[in-house]
């Protein structure tokens, strides 16, 4: 997907896995939601968010980002999250 999408190099889909494997934890859900009836399977995305106190979910889904947020978590492309981490450094 990266590197169709963004074109990126095998070596810098080797770099994103590495950093996102550092960065990222496993959930288990505990909960089933049913939040968005027109894409069901993001609905998994919202239990796995919610089972690791997640803080922001990113994507590119559509019926994600038309939710905006969901319990204290916000629901972000990667342009406007990207812009929140920034705004955050600068205020911290």
């Amino acid at each position: 997907m990266l590197g169709r999408r963004f074109k990126f190099t095998a070596d810098e889909i080797a770099e994103a896995r590495s950093f996102i494997t550092d960065i990222a934890r496993t959930a288990k859900p505990a909960v089933q939601l049913y939040v968005i009836e027109e894409d069901p399977d993001d609905n998994r995305i919202l239990e796995c968010a919610v089972a690791a106190g997640s803080d922001y979910i990113v994507s590119g889904e559509n019926d994600l980002l038309r939710l905006g947020s969901y319990d204290s978590i916000r629901i972000l492309n990667v342009f406007d999250f990207l812009d929140a981490v920034q705004a955050q450094g600068r205020e911290g």
